[in-house]
């Protein structure tokens, strides 16, 4: 089994991309420091102990460059202290109702206390569809380098809206399906099934360029065969961000 990751719902995402909703014209950069309750991959623990993770990015024209980091602040049960180092280059394009945002994310793990490393290249793809008050989306991952062939989509619905002019809403209600490739990597279970489902919300507190952001995400695998091979199939991660867009 390796313990590897690629980068959340920054799957999804991120928080980064939560707080710049609208493609902006001119050139911006931001900066994020978050502090959460443990770390995971599209339904797998990577660190089951609080991590650090800041994040830094520069966009402009619907591209995106950011760089993010994960930082364990302890060491998890299975004697393990992981870090991960993450590089995505997105491009955002909306027609209509229609958002299409290819991504390419290269990724590098490290755990200092028993000397392996890791890394690989993967290609995104994120699509949604507007309905108004909510939005379809699906987002794919394929890994191109080291794991060739490991594809796993997330498909679902949120939301996101303003209550008042300093304070966002948002959820998301989701589930995901790996290749055989993509849970042999995770869990060497030699199977393409429904991996898991999960469930998100958040909130964005804004005082700009500033603004804060709690963020709650639980998430279960359902294939028995997957879950019986996993030491954490179910979790809840509470996830607090602070940064600022300038």
């Amino acid at each position: 089994m390796i313990n590897t990751t690629s980068l959340a719902l920054l799957a999804c995402t991120t928080a980064a991309r939560a707080v710049a909703q609208d493609i902006p014209q001119r050139a911006t950069y931001g900066i994020e420091i978050a502090v959460r309750s443990g770390h995971a991959d599209r339904g797998f623990i990577i660190n089951d102990r609080p991590v650090v993770q800041p994040v830094m990015w520069f966009s402009g024209n619907g591209t995106e460059f950011s760089a993010w980091s994960s930082f364990p602040v302890a060491q998890t049960t299975d004697g393990a202290r992981p870090q991960i180092v993450e590089l995505e280059l997105t491009h955002e394009q909306t027609w209509g109702r229609v958002t299409v945002g290819p991504a390419l994310r290269m990724y590098f793990y490290h755990d200092a206390l028993n000397a392996e490393r890791d890394r690989s290249l993967e290609g995104w793809l994120n699509l949604s569809y507007d309905l108004g008050p909510v939005r379809l989306f699906t987002r794919h991952s394929l890994d191109i380098l080291t794991y060739k062939g490991a594809y796993f989509v997330d498909a679902g619905i949120e939301s996101e809206h303003h209550v008042s002019p300093t304070l966002e809403l948002g959820g998301s209600l989701g589930a995901g399906w790996a290749s055989w490739r993509f849970n042999y990597a995770y869990a060497e279970v030699a199977k393409s099934t429904l991996d898991r489902v999960r469930a998100a919300t958040w909130l964005t507190v804004y005082r700009k360029p500033f603004y804060v952001s709690p963020h709650l995400e639980f998430s279960t695998i359902v294939d028995p065969a997957v879950r019986a091979a996993t030491l954490r199939p179910t979790y809840l991660l509470i996830r607090l961000g602070m940064g600022g867009e300038f």
